[in-house]
């Protein structure tokens, strides 16, 4: 289950650099880089696709006291500043060679989601590389921190023990991009709740067309002797932010994020008597978490296998693996 308390504050020495730090397409990459310079990581280094972006992300980050260098190339990120570790936040396409160089080159990593929308047996060889060299890889996966607002929402229900799950998100992609994009977010949820193997049964999507604003993905996640019937609904409401939320039985945790502040809170329906439960911002918790383990393994010098991460990767391929077959019979 996920722990409300992210651990303590992480080793003041880290250095990072971040892969993406432009907020390009709603990306997370500058709020990242001031995350981990909230968190006392000194943040060396930011990376784009060109000179010019490269140095207006960098530019950015200044009046929040972060000075990087402005990089293009693994050269200058893994020879010049060697930093400890490396935030992935750019278009998933550009993933797997990073995961790559940073593997390489001794750093340990966290990367948005997916690692690698990829064959799954390559991305679990990536899982076990970083494993084998003693570095944690990490895949930034913010909704089970959010399973506190959930419990503190509806006191006394056990998610564990539902028999249906649904979720709702708003990604403004289209087609097989948009679920390579969001499959993480339920499949990370379900696996805090229900630990361990699982398999995916039934699995269903429904979609009028690859350009179709709303799209649906039904299947039966079986784990040990649990059963759950799930459905993932994506709808492109046009507006930002993108509203989100996900029920276990019809209990319903909803996010609402201030439009300013970007803070967040939680509701359980519409209306005047759904109390909101405010929640610090699930990134950070995740990024927080990601850090402990960090300073975990520097102090063991071993990093067990993220066995989630490699069944959370293998199902992310076969579910994509049926879209694109469903989308060539239609």
């Amino acid at each position: 289950m996920t722990e409300a308390n992210p651990g303590p504050e992480p080793h003041r020495a880290l250095t990072a650099v971040v892969v993406g730090a432009r907020r390009v397409r709603h990306g997370t990459g500058p709020f990242l880089a001031r995350m981990l310079h909230g968190a006392g990581v000194r943040v060396v280094g930011v990376v784009g696709s060109t000179s010019s972006s490269a140095r207006e992300a960098a530019e950015d980050l200044e009046p929040h006291g972060i000075r990087a260098q402005a990089c293009t190339t693994p050269e200058e990120v893994f020879v010049e500043l060697r930093p400890d570790l490396l935030v992935v936040a750019s278009p998933y396409p550009s993933h797997r060679a990073w995961l790559l160089e940073a593997m390489e080159a001794g750093v340990h990593v966290l990367c948005e989601k997916p690692l690698w929308a990829g064959p799954a047996e390559t991305t679990r060889e990536l899982v076990r590389g970083f494993a084998a060299r003693g570095l944690v890889l990490a895949e930034n996966c913010q909704w089970p921190e959010t399973l506190p607002a959930f419990r503190a929402l509806h006191p006394g229900v056990d998610p564990a023990a539902a028999s249906t799950f649904r979720m709702l998100l708003a990604p403004p992609l289209r087609g097989v991009e948009r679920w390579a994009e969001v499959l993480s977010h339920p499949l990370s949820l379900l696996q805090a709740v229900l630990p361990g193997p699982f398999e995916l049964e039934e699995v269903r999507f429904q979609e009028v067309s690859p350009d179709a604003p709303d799209s649906r993905l039904g299947f039966t996640w079986r784990a040990a002797d649990r059963e759950l019937c799930c459905e993932v609904v994506l709808e492109d409401l046009g507006r930002f932010p993108r509203p989100a939320e996900y029920a276990f039985d019809e209990f319903v945790c909803r996010r609402v994020v201030d439009p300013e502040t970007y803070r967040m809170e939680f509701v359980s329906g519409d209306g005047p008597e759904h109390l909101p439960v405010p929640l610090g911002d699930p990134t950070e918790t995740r990024l927080r978490r990601f850090l402990r383990r960090v300073e975990e393994v520097r102090a063991t010098g071993s990093a067990p296998l993220d066995e989630d991460l490699v069944r959370r990767q293998t199902w992310l391929d076969v579910l994509l693996g049926h879209y694109r077959r469903q989308a060539q019979r239609t």
